[in-house]
């Protein structure tokens, strides 16, 4: 046999071998108004049925059961009743073999309100993947403030699920609240749920009108690509134990005034992570997101990192606030330099731009009871502070350096542009001299500002691609002019961090637009 002849024979092995994979790989098709029990595999128009699905004897490794590998469609609208559990998953897909829940085009999930343990629950099983396709949607249609009903309920409900995936999927109107003194809804309206939920991963998702939109715990968890609004805390998560290997990142977070109240019973947050009781968070990364439109008064901050949370880094975000907001847009906060779960440590901020509204209160960054801190690159430019650290803790060997600070007193009379320990500055000079720190830091004044107001960013801020396929308008820092011109001094005054950009600051290589950042010379300073 010459050698042709053998890898001819070789490569139609290798295909007759994948054909055979290919082959065996078991698709069903589901409908809710068919009644069928057999079948079900060449179309919609034979979909088996929801009871089918929901059969304890049609999950297995039989050609008719389904199993790891096995790809289920859903067709057509599928109409709930009030507070179903429309589909249960009762059996666990295996690593490189998920079973798929796909949505047909068009495909729709309706109900006056789902189960508070989800319309799809995913509990107990592991390798599972909730796929929207192109336009799927799981709805409630009369659950919230002056509707029919006013309940706790869930899209997706997936406790103990491992290396489970939601993706490309609108889950909205769990719980519309249209009155500041509407205080029937808890935190368990959610667009997903998961607990001690390893490797559970949230892709590409839209979510809308909920309490807590994506809430849970376990490791490796990642949130990315979304589009989350209208909602009391796009991610709430606490730690149980040591819980490793966060990913949050490229999603679109905004609008969360909605849920005000006089009591602040809803105090709201972009990203709240917290380990408290011995929790703690230890290792993660939020990157690359944006913070803007309205979050209303009761914000405790966009980003809030809370007690024993460590190693943290937070980079390439973006935050933008009304200038008739109050907050703290970014804060490291622990109560405490002594906690159960273990001191605030290690935890960073590099290269955002933030925005943090009006002067009467809040601050751009903020950072209490924290040790080995360390904020470089970043563009600040108010609330009442553009910087604030209080309490004990530590500066890393990196510390506070290369920032950008909008001089809140020449532009407001706003002698607290720095606060340290319970002093406030509002001369670089003196703050460098107080915080032994920002020694390549740099304060513009109102004059520089106006001399950079007519400048357009043209080479450095690109028009940022909305990573969500909505048609919500993303506010950037690309096109928010204060943050424009601070980022225009601050070009080539940053500090080279490509040597930390590995493993979970690998994302610093690159801006927030995923350019690539110089590997030698001066960054510039802010996410683009």
């Amino acid at each position: 046999m010459n050698l042709r002849s053998f890898v001819s024979i070789v490569v139609l092995g290798a295909a007759s071998l994948l054909g055979a994979s290919s082959a065996n790989a078991k698709v069903f098709y589901v409908a809710q108004g068919s009644n069928r029990t057999s079948g079900g595999t060449t179309g919609c128009s034979e979909a088996l049925s929801v009871a089918w699905f929901n059969n304890a004897s049609s999950w297995g490794t039989a050609s008719h059961q389904i199993s790891a590998g096995t790809t289920v469609y859903l067709c057509g609208t599928f109409r709930g009743t009030p507070g179903e559990r429309l589909l249960n998953v009762l059996g666990s897909g295996a690593a490189g073999e998920p079973i798929t829940i796909k949505f047909m085009t068009g495909a729709v999930f309706t109900a006056p309100y789902w189960s508070a343990l989800g319309a799809i629950n995913l509990d107990y099983h592991s390798h599972i993947v909730v796929d929207g396709g192109t336009n799927g949607i799981i709805e409630n249609t009369a659950n919230g403030t002056g509707r029919a009903y006013r309940q706790n309920s869930v899209g997706v409900h997936a406790t103990r699920c491992t290396s489970c995936t939601v993706q490309n999927l609108t889950i909205e109107n769990l719980y519309v609240r249209t009155s500041a003194t509407d205080y029937a809804p808890t935190s368990s309206n959610n667009c997903v749920f998961w607990h001690y939920s390893d490797n559970m991963t949230v892709n590409h998702m839209v979510c809308h009108d909920a309490t807590w939109a994506v809430a849970g715990d376990g490791n490796n968890f990642t949130l990315e690509n979304s589009d989350i609004y209208h909602v009391d805390h796009g991610v709430a998560s606490d730690a149980l134990g040591t819980t490793t290997g966060y990913s949050i990142h490229n999603n679109h977070f905004h609008d969360f005034a909605n849920w005000d109240s006089p009591t602040d019973r809803y105090h709201h947050d972009g990203i709240h992570l917290w380990g408290m009781q011995g929790g703690r968070f230890s290792g993660g990364a939020i990157y690359n997101n944006t913070f803007d439109g309205d979050f209303g008064y009761n914000i405790t901050a966009q980003i809030f990192l809370q007690d024993s949370v460590q190693h943290m880094a937070v980079y390439n975000n973006v935050f933008v606030a009304p200038a008739t907001r109050v907050m703290r847009s970014l804060w490291f906060y622990a109560s405490s330099t002594s906690l159960v779960g273990g001191a605030a440590s290690g935890n960073s901020a590099y290269n955002n731009s933030i925005n943090a509204g009006n002067h009467r209160g809040g601050s751009s960054l903020m950072a209490t009871n924290q040790f080995l801190f360390t904020a470089v690159n970043n563009i600040l430019s108010g609330g009442n502070s553009d910087i604030a650290i209080e309490g004990g803790g530590s500066r890393s060997s990196t510390g506070v350096n290369h920032n950008v600070y909008r001089d809140l007193f020449a532009e407001f009379g706003d002698s607290n542009t720095f606060a340290l320990t319970g002093k406030t500055y509002h001369y670089l000079s003196a703050w460098q001299s107080a915080c032994h720190c920002d020694g390549a830091s740099k304060l513009v004044t109102s004059a520089q500002t106006t001399a950079f107001a007519s400048t357009t960013l043209a080479d450095t801020v690109q028009t940022v691609t909305d990573e969500v396929n909505t048609s919500v308008t993303t506010t950037d820092g690309a096109t928010d002019p204060t943050l424009q011109e601070l980022a225009t001094i601050g070009e080539g005054n940053g500090l080279n961090l490509s040597e930390i950009a590995t493993g979970e600051l690998a994302g610093l290589a690159f801006d927030k637009n995923g350019a690539p950042r110089p590997t030698s010379g001066p960054w510039n300073v802010g996410p683009f």
